[in-house]
């Protein structure tokens, strides 16, 4: 069975789309998936044995020559999980046999969808929602299940550690007004290595400039039990560092959402985000996080002035006592 599936989405939306096709992989072990995204978001999917190709679609690049290449595929089915209009046309004129749309579409695409999926999911998580599009689509019913990275496709990071005696520390976070200190986090990180609980600590860096000079910060701060991983690791090493790891730590980012795949128990500090959308999905996690609800008619710049004064409140007694709660959980 070929399927496309189409979600002009980031790393973090292709990530949960990925809960959905191993849902339909659990049940048509046959099936096979195209994938297309937004530049960047294919790393997400190399954890996927399910997708044997994604496309990435620049913003405003013309699609006719990339319908009439999906066409000649000659999908089984097509979904669409979301995106703007060029994602709409990509599944209406995708030729599939079966073409399903998250929502209702575009009323003069509608008559070349064969369904158009109502939204059932009480979970406004992106995984639970890209999972009952797939349900809808494949006629089934059931709990989603964890997002999808395996072990298999997972690549040696190359960092001399022990596994289970680690903890991996991601200070970076997917919008500036979510980063907390990094002087909270390596009071964190030096109580976790004098408490016993960890004998080192990897701070995870991407490859940009910012996130890399931060994670040197944070490795001084700490000290000689810390190590950074420079922004050196692609997605696949970066995803068997974590697996490894007796617990992640971070912000609201990309990142964290990768630890929640492959499986690591997760500790999230959340700011100014939704935190019903970006909780760590299908994993065991403990979260701080502060009320991020928005004032009636309140102005943006107001808005994250106030959520900055809140994220400044964060301790890093609160941090460590969800921290020691969630190791005590897991290590049952």
């Amino acid at each position: 069975m070929r399927v496309l599936v189409v979600k002009l989405g980031g790393f973090r939306a292709a990530l949960a789309a990925t809960a959905g096709m191993r849902a339909v992989r659990e049940r048509h072990p046959a099936a096979q998936f195209t994938f297309v995204c937004r530049p960047g978001a294919e790393a997400a999917l190399e954890g996927c044995p399910a997708v044997v190709e994604t496309v990435p679609l620049e913003a405003g690049a013309g699609s006719l020559a990339l319908v009439s290449r999906l066409r000649s595929q000659r999908h089984d089915v097509a979904v669409l999980l979301g995106g703007p209009s060029p994602a709409t046309r990509l599944v209406a004129l995708s030729g599939a046999g079966r073409r399903v749309c998250a929502g209702p579409a575009p009323w003069h695409w509608a008559p070349f969808f064969h369904r158009q999926a109502t939204a059932r999911a009480v979970d406004p998580h992106d995984a639970a929602r890209d999972h009952e599009v797939m349900a809808q689509a494949f006629g089934f019913q059931g709990e989603p299940p964890a997002m999808w990275f395996s072990p298999a496709r997972m690549q040696e990071h190359g960092l001399v550690l022990d596994d289970g005696r680690y903890v991996v520390i991601h200070p970076g976070a997917s919008r500036p007004e979510r980063v907390l200190e990094i002087d909270k986090w390596a009071v964190v990180a030096r109580e976790l290595i004098a408490r016993g609980e960890a004998d080192r600590v990897v701070v995870s860096a991407g490859p940009a400039g910012d996130e890399r000079i931060m994670a040197e910060a944070l490795v001084g701060l700490i000290g000689p039990g810390a190590v950074s991983t420079g922004g050196r690791l692609r997605i696949p090493q970066l995803a068997g560092l974590i697996r490894g790891a007796r617990t992640f730590l971070g912000a609201d980012s990309p990142v964290l959402q990768l630890a929640a795949a492959v499986g690591t128990p997760v500790v999230g500090v959340y700011g100014p985000s939704d935190y019903a959308r970006a909780r760590p999905w299908g994993v065991l996690s403990r979260a701080v996080r502060i009320d991020a609800t928005p004032f009636e008619g309140e102005p943006r710049a107001d808005y994250l002035r106030r959520m900055d004064r809140a994220l400044a409140r964060v301790t890093p007694e609160q941090i460590l006592r969800v921290t020691e709660e969630l190791l005590r959980v897991s290590s049952r």
